[in-house]
């Protein structure tokens, strides 16, 4: 399988090292189709793997493939391995990444549809999640406290996301905010079903599921995924989902929302990190990652980073999401060979 998908890239003139070999590919030439065909635990339907994944991350390799091919007319079609109509039934979802996996789709579909498809059976449960949404109501979860104090526990990338939250210089010169902008880490990403958050009602994944960071830019919000040190094709997953979430709770409220469920102490509604100032008309989704040391993948080269931009670009929101690449240089110290328990003076921008 690993090398017929070489072997198919290689006919198409897509320059990737390596592809995974949990995902197959297949290309039928007269159409120029490109039919690419997850596993059941990447779509979440069983043992549900994370969106991030490089088995799992859709998005990511179909916009890499389309900077990368030859042929600009060329199509992709998604499809999962062994799924049937029952594999999801158009109730509340299973999982919470199953329940991702079919908004990824249905957005992904609506919004690229001049060169992405579904297959049948992807179709019609695309469809079914979609009636579901359209037909319930939902719930997010906010932030119930602030972050955690204790900045030399951090790993890196909880570092670098403090910094850059810290940061006025950081802001300033690296995300381009003009000063006193509305920043903070870690908005939760869950969505449940009816008016308030538990563990039987789980639409998209709890827990740890959020956005690194974020901003209000005037009348756009800035979602950010982060990456430092660690070149995953998956931030090009991780933030198509997160742009689209922020704007369907946040600016056309079509997943409900309103306030989010918020933790009440002394009668009183309690806002945390800035909860209740996230508002806007439009998203932007950046990519950031160091520059040098280990930073962008290697199938995501400075002109394919530019291609994919523009595709990602192109897409059926009249430009109520956009997204952008960053990248800063990271200069850290090796502390007893560990990235972990730094202190704040060993990186610097």
């Amino acid at each position: 399988m690993a090398s017929n998908n070489i072997n198919i890239l290689n006919s198409l003139k897509v320059g990737i090292r390596s592809f995974p070999k949990d995902i197959f590919l297949n290309y039928d030439v007269p159409h120029k189709n490109l039919v690419m065909t997850l596993t059941k635990e990447a779509a979440g339907f069983s043992n549900p793997i994370n969106m991030q994944d490089n088995r799992a991350c859709f998005e990511a390799w179909c916009l890499i493939i389309k900077a990368k091919a030859s042929d600009s007319d060329l199509k992709i079609e998604l499809d999962v391995r062994d799924i049937t109509e029952a594999d999801y039934d158009g109730n509340l979802p299973k999982n919470g990444h199953l329940g991702r996996f079919l908004y990824r789709i249905l957005k992904f579909r609506e919004q690229y549809k001049d060169w992405f498809k579904l297959s049948e059976k992807l179709e019609n449960l695309k469809d079914k999640f979609k009636t579901y949404l359209d037909s319930h109501t939902f719930v997010t979860s906010a932030p119930d406290k602030e972050p955690k104090e204790d900045i030399a526990n951090y790993n890196l990338e909880s570092y670098v996301e403090y910094l850059f939250c810290d940061s006025i210089s950081a802001q300033k010169d690296i995300l381009n905010l003009p000063s006193r902008t509305t920043i903070d880490r870690q908005l939760p990403v869950s969505l449940f079903e009816g008016t308030k958050p538990s563990t039987t009602n789980v639409v998209f994944t709890r827990g740890k599921s959020a956005v690194d960071f974020w901003a209000v830019d005037g009348d756009t919000i800035n979602v950010y995924e982060l990456k430092s040190d660690n070149p995953m094709v998956g931030i090009i997953t991780e933030i198509f989902f997160y742009s689209n979430y922020v704007h369907d709770v946040f600016i056309s409220k079509s997943l409900d929302h309103g306030k989010g469920h918020v933790t009440t102490l002394k009668d009183k509604e309690e806002t945390y990190r800035s909860y209740d100032k996230i508002g806007g008309k439009k998203v932007k989704g950046i990519m950031l990652s160091n520059s040098n040391r280990k930073g962008w993948h290697s199938s995501l080269d400075k002109p394919t980073r530019n291609k994919i931009k523009e595709i990602m670009n192109k897409n059926d929101m009249s430009e109520a999401i956009q997204y952008e690449f960053l990248e800063y240089q990271l200069n850290q110290l090796k502390i007893g060979g560990y990235y972990i328990s730094m202190h704040i003076e060993v990186l610097t921008f």
